[in-house]
């Protein structure tokens, strides 16, 4: 049967869930289903050049591939004041998950911190949060995009993604938001210079020497396997 393309996102989204609706009370360690509109991002952006890279690969996958890949990837959530629901990882994932039409996931809730008066202070004390901007300088929670939608585009995170994968950095199990901390570290060497499409391959190289200079070591993740 030929499927006309209305109705792919309302199959894809069947297809990708099968756990009860998150609630309040559900309890820590569950999975539950959530529109991924419900999601309360708890960093300032993401890399939109990762975001679009990870939705094309995403793309290609069946619904029972999609489906089975959200369940080995994790998508971790608190639940917050008022029942809210707070992404603590994965937010490039998730948002490369609307990119392609999902509209709505399975979550795995891995904490409840109900009290309002010091919600934050619990979430930087547990690293489910990263309250600082591009620059690394201090972000406000109330400064946070309010919806994965609302992310906006950290291009130096991008970079800081590629070298990564490259191996010019190493992402140690003790050590929390290395990718953010690389990112502003690149973009004060670099100028803030911009980072697009087109000129991230130039960029990448120009990351991949200062990756492996003295000046990086300061930084997490340091020397990586492909530093000579």
């Amino acid at each position: 049967m030929r499927l006309l393309p209305l109705a792919l996102p309302l199959l894809l989204a069947a297809r990708l869930v099968g756990a009860a609706p998150c609630q309040p009370d559900t309890p820590a360690g569950d999975w539950c289903d959530t529109p991924l509109a419900a999601l309360h991002p708890t960093q300032g952006g993401v890399g939109m050049l990762q975001v679009a890279d990870e939705a094309e690969a995403l793309r290609g996958l069946s619904a029972d591939k999609l489906a089975a890949k959200i369940r080995k990837k994790v998508i971790p959530v608190v639940i917050g004041p008022q029942g809210r629901l707070y992404l603590v990882d994965r937010h490039h994932f998730a948002s490369a998950l609307l990119r392609i039409g999902v509209s709505t996931a399975s979550v795995q809730v891995i904490g409840h911190l109900p009290r309002a008066d010091d919600f934050w202070q619990q979430m930087q004390a547990q690293h489910w949060a990263w309250l600082r901007d591009e620059h690394g300088q201090p972000l406000a929670p109330a400064a946070l995009p309010a919806t994965l939608a609302a992310l906006p585009d950290y291009p130096y995170r991008s970079l800081a993604g590629q070298l990564q994968d490259k191996g010019y950095f190493r992402k140690r199990d003790a050590v929390y938001f290395v990718e953010f901390a690389w990112a502003s570290w690149l973009g004060q060497r670099m100028g803030w210079a911009p980072v697009d499409r087109a000129s991230l391959p130039t960029r990448l190289k120009q990351a991949e020497k200062l990756a492996c200079t003295r000046d990086a070591s300061q930084l997490p993740g340091y020397p990586g396997k492909a530093c000579p």
